[in-house]
């Protein structure tokens, strides 16, 4: 078992390098790397099926003066390192493979030390060995001609690129993007961000013809940015496949996602929003809902029934006034404003139907037969009513609690214009940040989640509150079946019946035994599948390779 560190001089780094790369064996056995260097490398790359610390330890070699040290057996290091076991092949065809790429990655030293015909040649006869000796030859001079056989192994340990958002609500998709990218360097990978809202038109020119593993925005106009007289997209000269992250219904980004490269695709919560994409926008798209994060404070993990709690009810969210959305339609032309104020009807009368769905029906019975553009437009046009279905729907709820005698607090500045404070039970607190809103969710019994209109869809706010050991209440959506269950995870109420939720809540609320069990066994669950560190894995290990495999 081997050790590696840095030198604390350059000199030998060379020439340690070149013993590493005409002699493959000083790479086997079990080494320890520390983590800090191995992310910097890049990490192991898990495109190639063999050799893989070999193709890791080049990496490091090329890159930092290492040193080799033999670690005492029994013996293990901190946290600060990373264990890889002994990896030992026989000849295959994967480690053919991953020679190719190394003579192909390293061609330039190799020739600088006058070594690369040699090295060739017993590439070949390592093919020949294998009974593949024209394949081996075609595959090298692919290779080194850095055609797509080469990349495909060589972005895997590029830097994910994350572009940062608008700074909106809360400065939530900021917020986002930053625990993604500790998620994912959690997982090895290495990630730089670039904030359009701070930097630059000519840092933006300095991501031109980058590769990347992966770019990722947060509902980010940068994919839509153009330039030169034929408005040719920036991020057509940005290598890596792109994803940008909607977090809302697609109708609302209608112009991001009509004006961007084909080649982008959609990660989003909710999988109707999946098919919209798919229908409309001829996108790749993925279902890929954001995630939670345990709480800073020890304060979640101490007993249900041990805890302190000052709220049988929260809710943390806006309050937006119904009727000042439904004036403003009222500026838009007569054609719009009468197909608009039908659909606003149809959501109130049907709250458990998606949006689109909802819309599909109104624009047919208004205006006869469509087309998909035709559809896209007018739906376009109207989608402020969502927005407006959503927060009657909010003060609803609420008020069908408050009515039923339940104390409701609520947090956030809004809720100060808000009619329902003629309620004495409705406790009205000021606006909080990230970690403020686990501190409330920590305190809580049960707290409330009203979908945005989201019928199929998963969001941060209801894996926080499981997170925090609160048993969530929410109202029904599609994702939730075969991942949760009522009563044992979580608390489900229909949307289209709200008298059924005070007499559900106060029916738990008068069994904390219960209510303790459910507040666990969400958590086990949330902790489980919904951080954004099991979302890392997935991206890595799932959505990444499927959309780079399609892609090829």
């Amino acid at each position: 078992m081997k050790v590696i560190g840095i030198s604390e001089t350059e000199e030998g780094k060379d020439k340690f390098f070149l013993e590493i790369l005409y002699d493959e064996h000083l790479a086997r056995g079990a080494l320890w790397v520390p983590k800090s260097i191995c992310k910097e490398a890049g990490g192991l790359n898990f495109r190639i099926k063999a050799k893989r610390q070999y193709e890791l330890l080049l990496r490091l070699a090329e890159r930092y003066s290492l040193k080799m040290t033999e670690c005492p057996d029994g013996q293990e290091l901190s946290e600060d390192y990373i264990f890889l076991e002994e990896e030992w092949e026989e000849l295959s065809w994967e480690g053919i493979r991953t020679d190719a790429y190394i003579i192909s990655r390293y061609r330039d030293k190799l020739l600088a030390h006058q070594c690369l015909n040699e090295v060739v040649e017993s590439f070949l006869l390592a093919g020949e060995l294998y009974g593949q000796t024209e394949k081996a030859a075609v595959l090298l001079e692919k290779m080194l001609c850095r055609e797509r056989e080469y990349y495909d192994i060589d972005d895997a340990v590029r830097p994910i690129l994350i572009y940062k958002g608008v700074d909106v609500c809360y400065n939530i998709l900021n917020l986002f993007a930053e625990q993604f990218g500790e998620a994912l360097e959690r997982r090895g990978a290495l990630v730089e961000y670039f904030d359009p809202e701070h930097e630059e038109l000519q840092q933006m020119a300095e991501l031109m013809n980058k590769r990347y593993r992966a770019v990722i925005g947060w509902q980010s106009y940068m994919f839509s940015i153009t330039f030169g007289a034929e408005k040719t997209y920036l991020h057509d000269t940005i290598c890596g496949p792109a994803f940008n992250f909607i977090f809302d219904h697609p109708i609302w980004e209608k112009s991001i996602l009509t004006n961007s490269p084909q080649t982008v695709s959609v990660l989003t919560h909710d999988p109707y929003y999946v098919d919209f994409c798919r229908k409309y926008y001829k996108r790749h798209a993925y279902l890929f809902p954001p995630a939670g994060e345990l709480p800073r404070t020890d304060r979640g993990q101490k007993k249900y029934t041990l805890r302190k709690f000052q709220y049988d009810i929260s809710f943390i969210g806006t309050y937006e006034d119904y009727w000042a959305e439904v004036i403003a339609i009222h500026k838009a032309d007569r054609k719009t404003r009468f197909l608009a104020n039908h659909f606003l009807l149809a959501l109130r009368k049907n709250p458990g139907q998606t949006a689109d769905e909802t819309f599909r029906q109104t624009l047919y019975e208004r205006r006869g037969a469509y087309t998909d553009e035709e559809y896209l437009e007018a739906f376009f046009q109207c989608r402020r009513m969502i927005f407006c279905a959503m927060h009657y729907n909010r003060v609803k709820v609420i008020e069908t609690l408050l009515k039923a005698g339940c104390r409701v607090d609520v947090f956030g500045d809004s809720w100060e214009k808000c009619a329902l404070k003629k309620y004495p039970n409705l406790i009205r607190h000021p606006s909080l940040n990230g970690e403020e809103c686990k501190e409330v969710w920590q305190q809580s019994k049960i707290s409330l989640n009203i979908m945005s209109w989201h019928r199929g869809g998963f969001t941060e706010r209801m894996a926080n509150i499981m997170l925090c050991q609160t048993v969530l209440v929410t109202d029904d959506t599609s994702y939730l079946k075969g991942r949760f269950e009522h009563g044992k995870d979580l608390l489900i109420f229909p949307i289209d019946d709200m008298e059924q939720l005070p007499v559900m809540l106060k029916e738990y609320l008068s069994r904390p035994e219960k209510l303790e069990e459910i507040a666990k066994s969400g958590f086990e669950k949330a902790k489980e599948f919904h951080t954004w560190d099991s979302r890392a894995k997935e991206f890595l290990t799932d959505i990444l390779e499927e959309e780079v495999c399609s892609r090829k």
